[in-house]
Parts: structure tokens; sequence; C-alpha cells
């Protein structure tokens, strides 16, 4: 594992960038090298503000990786690859200078998500797109590359299949999402706590355009979104990990609730399981028990890589509905990135990659 790629990651002392930082530790391409922080944290070791974050002390490390200073993401970056976890309120113009440096940047972050050149990938959905970053050239020597809202990416995923074999004319989407998806420090204990909160800011927004750009068609340098509607409404629910979606969805051609369930459980992404090492054995698990999913027992299925579906059934104002679930860290965010980076490893974009 000596020749493999250096990685920075952004925002490392984050919920995502630890869990990135986990998720580098044995991989078989990439190698952490760097790690950012805040202006706050920037200069201290890694091990060290981990080991005062509430939530963080079982989080095991090597020495080597605790001791590495935390830049600040403006620093001068030596690793050609960097994954950010960046909170959206910074990342923007980190990531445009990072990747004018000429750095590989994947993020997480939803900044350049809809920028018309930049490519929003899910590697088993739509990897074609990542030839968006030809267009970037035109700005830059680096690339950005991004994934999906942690809700959008289960929500795209399974109409995936139902666009490409009945047509998918109307969705709506109600989430319950886990409180790690806030972030640090999130709700307050008297704030959740036996209590659900009706609004997510911005994620009614990115949840009714990101899917359409995701399931778009790529030609002439640009994407032409699928012409589809999603009505979202979102909701904070005293659930630790793992956002479940409550979904209706209107299909161009009439398919049956057993049609559909077929057309979910045996879709096969554009990535298949070992091409990328991250990539699960199986991208969608349908459910015939009407309990399932439930987030504390099939959130981690395929490491966490896995979308589960259930309660597929008729819909009496649209066509079917069902029930979704995405672990929100893993495939929602930092497997989502990780799996970016090696989609553009194996698309030779890190060996056209030289920071200056």
């Amino acid at each position: 594992m000596s020749d493999r790629i250096d990685v920075g990651v952004l925002g490392a002392t984050g919920t995502v960038g630890v869990r990135l930082a986990r998720l580098l530790r044995e991989h078989p391409w990439f190698r952490l090298a760097e790690v950012g922080g805040s202006s706050e944290s920037a200069g201290r070791e890694l091990g060290d503000v981990l080991d005062g974050e509430a939530g963080e002390a079982g989080v095991v490390f090597s020495d080597e990786i605790r001791s590495f200073d935390l830049k600040y993401p403006g620093d001068q970056w030596d690793s050609p690859v960097l994954l950010s976890a960046l909170p959206s309120s910074v990342a923007g113009q980190v990531e445009t200078e990072l990747a004018r440096r000429g750095h590989l940047v994947v993020s997480n972050a939803s900044s350049h998500r809809m920028d018309a050149d930049v490519p929003l990938v899910i590697p088993e959905i739509n990897p074609d797109h990542l030839d968006l970053v030809g267009e970037q050239k035109k700005r830059w020597p680096g690339a950005i590359v991004t994934n999906p809202n942690c809700t959008v990416v289960g929500l795209a995923i399974v109409l995936a299949p139902l666009h490409r074999k009945f047509g998918v004319s109307t969705v709506t989407a109600t989430t319950m999402q886990a409180l790690s998806g806030a972030g640090r420090p999130g709700p307050s204990a008297g704030t959740i706590l036996g209590n659900i909160v009706p609004h997510i800011a911005g994620e009614e927004e990115k949840i009714s355009s990101e899917p359409q750009k995701i399931l778009g068609e790529l030609g002439d340098g640009a994407i032409s979104p699928a012409a589809f509607a999603v009505s979202p409404q979102t909701h904070r629910v005293p659930v630790i990990d793992g956002h479940l979606l409550a979904v209706s969805v209107k299909l161009l051609d009439e398919a049956t609730p057993e049609e559909v369930a077929e057309a979910l459980a045996g879709f096969e992404g554009a990535i298949a399981a070992g091409e990328l090492p991250s990539v699960s054995e199986r991208l969608i698990e349908v459910f015939e028990d009407e309990s399932r999913p439930q987030p504390r027992l099939d959130c981690d299925r395929g490491a966490g890589m896995t979308v589960t579906v259930g309660r597929v059934r008729s819909c009496q104002v649209l066509d079917v509905k069902f029930s979704v679930l995405v672990n929100n860290l893993v495939r929602g965010a930092a497997g989502a990135a990780l799996t970016n980076a090696e989609l553009c490893h194996v698309r030779g974009l890190t060996d056209r990659i030289r920071p200056g």
C-alpha cells in the first residue's frame, strides 16, 4: 500500500470529516496525509481536538494521524486529492481557490453542486457526468466534483430505476431526518427530545432540484435536467443516524406496486461491487416486512452504503408510494464523497492533477 495517493480532509473535526478520516484508515488506494479544521482549531493536533469533542472520545486513530497538525483551509496543501467536509458557509470560496491551485476537490458541501460545469455524482447512477470536469479546465487546472445532499442520495438512487423503466412525472417526499445530519452542535436536547421540528434550513430547496440534475442527460458539455417535479417537506426527528423518507411517485407508464418493487430490487447500478472499494454488493434492498426499514435496524446495511426500501404499495393520489432509508453519514455524506474520489481515480482524473 506504499503507492497509495495522498489525500487531505478539509473539515476533519466535524461529523462528516471524522467519518471520512475513519474510512481512509485502511483504504487500498488513498492515504490520509493532511487534515484541516476551523480557524479555532487550526494549529492544534487532530487527536487533541477530537478528545475534547463529545462523542468522539472513542474514535481510534493511529498515533501518527492523531498527531497531525490541523491546517486552516486556506493554507498550502500538498495532497493532490482533497475531500471537503467543510460547511457550505465557507466551502464555496475555499474549494474554488483550491481548484485554481490544481487540486482535485471532492466535496460534500452544497456550494458548487448546481454549478453548470460541476458534476453532481452518484457513481452507481451517473458516472458519465464526471466528463463535465473537462468544462472546468477552461477555468482552472484542478477540478471540483460533488456528491448530493444526504437525503437526495437515497431519493435519487430509488428514483433512478423507476425513471429509466417507467418514467417519473411527479414526486412528493416527506423526510424524517436524523440528528447527526445537523452536524455540531445540532439541536439542543430541550428542542428535539420528544419533539419533531418541521423545518430544516435549505433542505427543501436541495431536494427539489438536485435529483433532476443527477438523473439528467449529459450532452455537449452540459446537463439537461430530468423533467419531473419534486415536492419535499423536511423534518428533524429524535433519531441518531438514518434519514427516513415517505415517498409518492406518479409514473409516466403504468406499473403495479409489484412491478415497482421488482424494478427497485433488481436494479444494477452503472458501477458494480468490486469496481470501487466502497461500493456495496447491493445498492437497493427491498423489504416485504411492512415494519421495515427502520433506522435502528437497517441504517448500516452494506456498511452503510445500501439504500433500503419498504412498504411499496398503491398511492391513492399519485401511483405508488414507499418508504426509503439512507445512512446520512455514510451513503449520504462521507461514503458518497469517498466513492466519488474512487471514481475519479479509475477514470484517470488523479493522474492529471498537479497541485501548484
